[in-house]
């Protein structure tokens, strides 16, 4: 097997192709139809009618509108996207102003050009679940020259690449595109062996009895993060964001410590996963009052040192000059 066609080569391909397309392309059907600077236009993953963590508690209870409205932004339009590099795709063609998303492909879109910055994270150590069909294989060893269905680009993505790499296993099994929404019905059908399924998926499968091999829990470093992003242009534009941002997820996250059930009530209703899954999937301790917290800064420097040493990226970059200071 030649270099260009390894299993190896093509998960880069994959990973850096997921950005490389989007940084040349746009999304012209999703624009900014009040066509003023007035609306901040914010993205982020999932399958939910609106985000939820604390930026979610915040819009709804309207501390973020508050909060923006002195730097003269009179409204919030938000849109979900399915995954990573779709959401980078948004940022590249100029059509979002900040993205709430997973650390690999943010990191993986600056390192490649995206003229953005990091403003804070809203949730540090997400766990990923690999899944298995009923009566399938029974450890990851036993993955070996098998198939794993997983989002591409995605913090589960690199969860993947890294447990594969740990058990000597990253030339001899195949990775495969597969987004959230379509991993059960294969796992049902049998046609892949595993699935790394993601925060609210993963424990819902595993409820539908989908045996888990393995958990993002077990190895630390590859535990994943969702960052939150502005584009340069509304940074420069508003100067005050980062800190209004930081402020107003403060406030919400004093809310969501005094009245736990009002915000998980909340969350399952916007996310549309059942309340005990998002309680499993969202613990409170993975919301951070900082807007840098040291354990989230710590596994962003292992998600960045890991995509070079896999030459998933090319240009290093210092994340202390990536981040907005008066966040």
């Amino acid at each position: 097997m030649t270099p260009s066609t390894s299993p190896l080569a093509s998960r880069r391909r994959v990973l850096r192709g997921a950005v490389g397309a989007a940084i040349a392309s746009a999304l012209p059907a999703f624009t900014n139809a009040q066509g003023t600077d007035a609306v901040l236009r914010l993205g982020y993953i999932g399958p939910g009618k609106k985000p939820a963590a604390a930026t979610g508690w915040a819009l709804r209870q309207g501390l973020l509108q508050r909060e923006l409205a002195s730097l003269g932004i009179q409204e919030i339009s938000t849109r979900n996207f399915p995954n990573g590099p779709d959401l980078n795709e948004a940022f590249a063609g100029g059509v979002l102003d900040v993205g709430i998303y997973g650390d690999t492909p943010a990191i993986v879109a600056h390192s490649r050009g995206l003229e953005n910055r990091l403003i804070g994270f809203d949730a540090v150590g997400m766990n990923v679940w690999l899944l298995t069909p009923r009566g399938g294989v029974r450890s990851v060893k036993e993955l070996e020259g098998q198939s794993i269905g997983v989002a591409r680009g995605s913090y589960m993505h690199r969860y993947v690449l890294g447990l594969l790499k740990a058990h000597g296993l990253q030339k001899s099994v195949k990775v495969i595109h597969m987004f959230p929404r379509d991993g059960e019905a294969a796992l049902d059908r049998g046609s892949i062996a595993a699935f790394a399924a993601q925060i609210d998926v993963g424990p819902l499968l595993a409820s539908r009895g989908y045996p888990v091999i393995d958990q993002a829990d077990q190895h630390p470093s590859l535990r994943g993060t969702s960052v939150i992003v502005a584009s340069d242009k509304v940074l420069q534009a508003r100067p005050g964001l980062a800190a209004a941002w930081t402020r107003a997820r403060r406030s919400a996250l004093a809310d969501i410590h005094r009245d736990p059930q009002a915000y998980y009530a909340f969350h399952a209703e916007v996310s549309g996963f059942p309340l005990e899954v998002v309680k499993v999937s969202h613990p409170l301790s993975q919301y951070p009052e900082a807007a840098y917290p040291a354990e989230g800064t710590a596994l962003l420097a292992e998600v960045k040192n890991f995509l070079l040493a896999e030459k998933l990226i090319d240009r290093d970059f210092n994340l202390d000059n990536w981040r907005v200071n008066d966040a």
